[in-house]
């Protein structure tokens, strides 16, 4: 019994010094950041317009690792890359997690947007769903899709250029909207699309740091609507309704069809027929969790395309030296006869470098989805308490000299080396769309729907700057409305086009069944 006693305590003495060394310190200190008052911490200094900007501002005074700590939350922003890859892909088992905010618990997206959902057994089982028909193998099965989108994008543009913005944003929803549902929706005032575009902006919106109140004085949750001060329930009473319709209306449709025998091809369509062929499984569950897969893939394929197109669109107007040498390209490779395709993509280099300097050049998403860390961890001697917020700051990785230079100039050119894509250049697709096991598994169909709708637009079409009453060229980066809430929204596009004189019988000629 003696000798029992000693092997456990030996043993337990080993497990003591090892779960010591692994956990770090708490006299370790917390990263540098702005100064920290009584109660409210730093909440002074917190940026709510152009966050990213002042981040990036205060890591030149604290380092690339800044600490910010407000009531009922802590915050580190990441602003390098080194930084990011650090914590995001090498101690991705503890920093894929996400924050769960008052305004997400409110809104119930952490139950159905499983980019919000915590790293859980949960959010693998929708990833792994969702990945299935968007991994880089399976997605050239929606070019037919991407194909003809584009090409009624080219007659809308051609009958009225006008409304080039409401083109774009009818392009990719109609889009996801077909492959996911095989809904075809053909105008931008479709009820539906409507709802669904409320819904995006709203909890887009909702996401903003310091937009409500109750994220920093969460006991606020509980007041009536109709108190002063309760905006944020009102803005939670009209959107959840909304949400729920968005959700149900077209999964239930595609659900009545198939019953009926005549549900079209579409992501529903499988996802329905798997669920109702497997008997052993709670059904109403596997219902709900369907449902739930379906209107993400709509919501965050449309949303981010849609941004990354806008961003390309004021690019081409700014800068026409680059958009005269990619007309060059496809002319010469495509040919002035026929329109491009995807079988054109290996050989259009510069399109490929005109799509990473896109998506490089006016991000998305300049803060991306913030991570949670689930333990202390230590970092550069520094720490970092389990529950920290660790938000990357893309707008700054992207824009920083060391990696691109001249970084606010549109130069397509830094991608490539001898005629090929530069793979020795920070590739910005691994950057925009997100890190580690949080990465955007819809990367791959935007990247294609991207590449299809720009090379078919600079074959077809001259971009121009729309000038506006000043008489100067819009200013994206000191623009204040370029974006809206945590990602690159424009209410209008300051750029005008025209079909080039001699593709106006390609557009004409295309067949749209």
């Amino acid at each position: 019994m003696g000798a029992l006693l000693l092997i456990a305590s030996f043993c337990l003495t080993l497990l003591l010094v090892r779960w010591l060394k692994s956990t770090p310190s708490r006299s370790l200190p917390l990263p540098p950041g702005p100064k920290r008052y009584p109660v409210i911490g730093s909440l002074l200094h917190v940026p709510v317009d152009l966050p990213w900007k002042t981040f990036h501002e205060w890591s030149k005074i604290y380092g690339d690792v800044v600490y910010v700590k407000i009531p009922h939350k802590k915050i580190v922003v990441l602003d390098s890359i080194e930084a990011v890859l650090d914590l995001f892909e090498k101690r991705s088992e503890i920093y894929s997690d996400r924050p769960q905010t008052v305004m997400n618990e409110l809104m119930l997206v952490d139950r159905w947007c499983f980019p919000l959902i915590g790293y859980s057994s949960l959010w693998r089982s929708y990833r792994r769903e969702f990945h299935q028909f968007f991994n880089q193998h399976q997605v050239h099965k929606y070019q037919p899709t991407q194909l003809r989108g584009c090409q009624v994008f080219l007659q809308r543009v051609l009958d009225s250029p006008s409304q080039l913005n409401q083109h774009i944003l009818l392009l990719m929803r109609s889009m996801i909207l077909k492959i996911v549902y095989d809904m075809n929706v053909t105008d931008l005032e479709d009820e539906f699309l409507r709802l669904a575009n409320e819904g995006v902006e709203k909890i887009t919106e909702a996401a903003l740091p310091g937009r409500f109140w109750v994220e920093f004085a969460p006991i606020l949750r509980h007041l009536p609507s109709w108190v002063p001060g309760a905006s944020f329930k009102r803005y939670v009473e009209d959107l959840n309704p909304k949400m729920d319709e968005l959700l149900d209306r077209p999964f239930y449709t595609v659900k009545r069809d198939y019953a009926a025998g005549t549900a079209g091809d579409s992501m529903a369509a499988t996802l329905i027929h798997k669920l109702q062929s497997n008997e052993d499984v709670d059904k109403s569950q596997r219902e709900y969790h369907t449902r739930n897969i379906l209107g993400v893939a709509y919501a965050a394929g449309s949303d981010t395309s849609t941004a990354a197109l806008q961003s390309f669109f004021i690019a081409m107007s700014l800068y026409p030296d680059i958009q005269t040498k990619a007309q060059k390209e496809l002319d010469r490779i495509v040919g002035p006869g026929k329109l491009p395709t995807f079988e054109d993509y290996d050989r259009l280099v510069y399109i490929q470098a005109i799509i990473l300097e896109t998506l490089r050049w006016l991000p998305v998403s300049p803060l991306g989805l913030p991570h949670r860390v689930t333990r202390d961890d230590e970092y550069r001697g520094m720490l970092i308490p389990e529950g920290t917020t660790v938000i990357p700051n893309i707008w700054a990785i992207l824009h920083n000299p060391e990696d691109y230079p001249e970084p606010y100039r549109f130069n397509p050119d830094r991608f490539i080396k001898n005629g090929s894509l530069n793979t020795s250049v920070r590739n910005p697709m691994n950057i925009a769309l997100g890190f580690g096991r949080r990465i955007c598994p819809g990367r791959w169909f935007i990247h294609s729907s991207l590449f299809i709708t720009i090379a078919s637009t600079l074959h077809t079409m001259d971009i121009f700057p729309d000038l506006g009453s000043d008489g100067n060229e819009f200013d994206p980066f000191t623009s204040e409305n370029v974006y809206s809430g945590i990602k690159l929204t424009l209410g209008a596009l300051p750029c005008t086009v025209t079909i080039r004189s001699d593709r106006e019988p390609l557009i004409r000629d295309i067949a749209i069944s």
